[in-house]
């Protein structure tokens, strides 16, 4: 194999790697938040099964909101914190891509 070619070859395996660690990561926090959804509605049954007027379901879904809001916003602000995260390698993997580039003797040179 060329060396351009294993350059390019290992250059593009970077990338995979780098879509797949990310990808993982966005399934973790789907993962996260079915969890918390199927928490939820275990918990909204229990209210159902337990309670014994209406204004102790309120007051008991009112804490089930407050801890399900708090759950999803860390999730978020992990999300977006992977995404910045994503954003800075990809661009230093396209920096490093167009510098490598720019070491390849362009084709009109080889004619």
């Amino acid at each position: 194999m060329k060396e351009s070619d294993e350059s390019n070859y290992d250059l593009v395996d970077e990338f995979f790697n780098i879509n797949l660690k990310i990808a993982k990561q966005i399934a973790c926090q789907q993962q996260a938040i079915f969890n918390i959804s199927a928490e939820n509605v275990t918990s909204q049954m229990k209210i159902f099964s337990k309670s014994k007027d209406y204004k102790e379901v309120i007051n008991e879904q009112k804490i089930i909101m407050n801890e399900t809001s708090s759950k999803i916003q860390d999730i978020a602000k992990k999300t977006a914190k992977i995404m910045n995260q994503s954003k800075n390698e990809v661009s230093i993997w396209i920096e490093k891509s167009i510098d490598e580039a720019a070491t390849i003797t362009p084709f009109s040179k080889i004619i």
